[in-house]
């Protein structure tokens, strides 16, 4: 049923009054005239002018003619078929490849006609109007990553004239890249047929799923080094070495024993480096039994190392355990130099008294129960001073802390205090999951981690109520005997690039006197000191922020595979922080039997980037610099090409995601064997049904050219008979 309607701007009242005013003024004109006219003569001039001024008064109310059309339109069929990495290997027996093939031919899609189907096919972007099913499977497939909400996304928004009313998607559902697509299938709106491609039981194969290390250290520490190690379809008493290398030199090795089914395993290593720089992490993962791919046994990180030249001071309120801990851990750093400033009595300090200039040496900044009461107010300006340029805090707490001159601080701090009292009480640790990823709490890089931390003695704590800032993380919580309580206890911030940390209890020197003491006492020497590491490591995460650079150059990715176009960027900024849109980027890159300048072109906003495809895999060096009547700063970096991909770290068939997707959105599942069925299921499906296409349309007739040419002719033919007739 069509419609079609006529607006204007304003009141159709106004609009036939000024119209009815324009017809009488014309009738009025000619109704006496000089020479007399006859009688058709003065109709045909009046008639004119009325047509003209109406024409023009219609076009000053902006008529607007909207048009719906609607029709209705055979239904649709999208085939949508996954051109990824992982329909290319083969699962023991089953070549993907070649099962994909056939389940295209046992789904009967030709017996449909060419007007009737749509081919979308996928990987990490989505290509359509494809004609025709031998060309969709003349695309190789080796796309990088697998985005099945990309490609429902492109279906949902074509035009509603495609009139796709199903879809039948052809994938493994090892999805990669992208959000989940069961979101996106749900507002597709319509039955989705998945047919699984690929074995649903894992096969025989070994990977590296992750190295978890800090991206920056300092030279001369122990950094260690979580590998986690992924094993499926292995017989009993498997064996996989597990070997980490930094820059290529093997840094650890360890054996392994693989259990039956699917295992995860996790391998702890420790390394110094001595040389400042970027340095490749790499683990590999080998076995002696066939997997069904070797690519996905290797993983590489990237570490960045810098020098170890460290001022850090410390500000005590008073002698204690705690502070005497503290400063054994914190001597036993290499090339380091501890600043000690304790208060004595009143607001006297033990020698050396803070200075600024022992301030603006100082790396970062450590306050243990401190301030207290008799603080100087000069001597918390000094500090503050000092954390506004960024420099990083530490935190501890004490019964003693007076909170409300903490207040000048707190800007900088993970918590803002709401009220505080000095009646304390025991806690212990509580860290959850998200707590132990942190590279602060880690011990031993694995699932003991997180029973060493809350198998520790108790410390104190008062009763102090704080707010957490929305920046902050909380690593751990406290426990009241065996009763959590949501109360923080150790917390992060970083926050426009500065880092703050937080330790709200204090008698931590329990967690080294009364958790490890006894161990070594009683001639163990396997109990890890928990007390020193989370110190050793807070020390590396807070003073891990870097000063703001002018320029800044990075590498889209660490990682790309082979064949993909790496995009470098650049940030550029002058001594104010303001963006710099006119400066000269170039970046030179080097790397295995290669030599590439290149020019960032300017995107706006002190922003540049530009691309480079066609290198060889292996490791690259890149150098920046950014210039503009003189250098304004350089930066460097490293980036790799490899045969790594997403697509192997996980390759069984994902047949939970398809069934979900089928039965929430009314489809059915089919695996390449019962796929014959699916015409059939197809064309009995309620919802597969012609579909009412609707068309809005609207034409502004206010700016239409004939429009205005009827009016301008009226008033010329007029004229000329006017002229013709004499008339005055």
């Amino acid at each position: 049923m069509n419609s079609y309607t006529l607006g204007i701007t304003g009141s159709w009242w106004i609009f036939a009054l000024c119209a009815l005013a324009g017809i009488a003024l014309s009738w009025w004109s000619y109704h006496v005239t000089n020479p007399p006219l006859g009688r058709m003569r003065r109709f045909v001039l009046g008639f004119l002018r009325a047509l003209a001024l109406s024409l023009i008064l219609f076009a000053l109310f902006e008529p607007v003619l909207s048009m719906i059309r609607a029709s209705l339109s055979d239904p649709r069929l999208a085939i949508v078929i996954d051109k990824s990495l992982s329909m290319a290997i083969k699962d023991g027996s089953i070549d993907r490849a070649k099962v994909m093939k056939q389940a295209l031919t046992f789904a009967k899609l030709e017996s449909l006609d060419e007007d009737d189907i749509e081919i979308v096919t996928f990987g990490e972007d989505v290509k359509g109007n494809i004609s025709s099913l031998s060309q969709a499977d003349s695309i190789p497939a080796k796309s990088l990553y697998t985005n099945i909400t990309k490609a429902f996304k492109f279906l949902n928004e074509a035009d509603e004239s495609d009139a796709v009313q199903a879809a039948i998607l052809f994938t493994d559902g090892a999805v990669n890249a992208g959000a989940n697509p069961i979101y996106e299938s749900e507002y597709f709106g319509k039955p989705i047929f998945t047919v699984g491609i690929g074995d649903s039981l894992d096969p025989k194969d070994a990977s590296v799923q992750s190295i978890l290390a800090n991206e920056i250290v300092y030279a001369g520490m122990k950094v260690p080094i979580a590998v986690t190690i992924r094993a499926t379809g292995f017989p009993n008493e498997s064996q996989a070495t597990v070997m980490v290398y930094d820059n290529g030199a093997q840094i650890g090795k360890e054996q392994i024993s693989l259990k039956p089914g699917i295992s995860t395993y996790s391998v702890s290593v420790q390394t110094i480096p001595t040389q400042p720089g970027i340095h490749k992490i790499t683990a590999r993962v080998s076995t002696s039994g066939n997997e069904l791919t070797l690519k996905n046994n290797e993983l590489s990180e990237f570490m960045k190392v810098l020098k170890q030249k460290r001022v850090i001071s410390v500000f005590a309120g008073s002698p204690s355990p705690d502070v005497t801990f503290i400063k054994s851990v914190l001597e036993r750093i290499p090339e380091s130099t501890i600043k000690m400033h304790i208060h004595k009595q009143g607001t006297e300090f033990y020698p050396p008294a803070p200075t600024a200039q022992s301030l603006a040496d100082a790396e970062s900044v450590i306050l243990i129960g401190f301030p207290i009461a008799s603080t100087p107010a000069s001597v918390m300006q000094m500090i503050k001073k000092e954390i506004e340029q960024g420099k990083p805090i530490m935190f501890i707490a004490s019964q003693s802390v007076d909170y409300q001159k903490l207040k000048v601080l707190e800007p900088y701090l993970p918590f803002s205090v709401t009220s505080s009292s000095q009646q304390e009480y025991s806690a212990t640790p509580d860290i959850q999951e998200s707590g132990i990823s942190s590279p602060i709490m880690r011990i031993n890089g694995d699932e003991r981690d997180k029973e060493l931390w809350n198998s520790l003695p108790p410390i104190f704590k008062t009763e102090t109520f704080i707010d957490v800032k929305p920046e902050s993380e909380i690593l751990s919580s406290i426990r009241i005997g065996s009763s959590p309580v949501p109360e923080p206890l150790i917390m992060t911030r970083t926050f426009a690039g500065n880092r703050s940390l937080a330790v709200l209890g204090y008698g931590i020197y329990r967690w080294k006197l009364l958790g490890m003491a006894p161990d070594i006492a009683r001639g163990s020497s396997e109990s890890p000191d928990i007390l020193s590491s989370f110190i050793d490591q807070s020390i590396q995460w807070i003073g891990a922020s870097e000063k703001e650079k002018l320029v800044k150059i990075r590498s889209s990715r660490k990682f790309y595979i082979g064949g993909e176009k790496v995009e470098m960027i650049a940030q550029v900024y002058n001594a104010s922080l303001d963006p710099v849109d006119d400066a000269t980027v170039s970046v030179n890159i080097s790397g295995p039997g290669t030599k590439r300048e290149i020019r960032l072109a300017n995107m706006g906003a002190g922003r540049y980037s530009a691309s480079i495809s066609s290198l060889p895999a292996g490791d690259y060096f890149y150098q920046g610099s950014a210039s503009k009547g003189g250098v304004l700063g350089k930066d460097d970096g490293r980036f790799s090409i490899g045969a790594e991909s997403a697509e192997y770290l996980n390759l069984k068939m994902n047949a939970p995601l398809l069934r979900s997707m089928a039965e929430i959105t009314g489809g059915k599942f089919y695996t390449p064997n019962t796929v014959s069925g699916f015409i059939d299921d197809l064309k009995k499906h309620p919802r597969f049904n012609q579909t009412s296409i609707v068309r809005e349309s609207e034409i502004a007739l206010w700016n239409n050219l004939w429009l205005l040419m009827i009016a301008i002719s009226a008033f010329a033919i007029e004229w000329f008979l006017r002229k013709r007739s004499g008339l005055i």
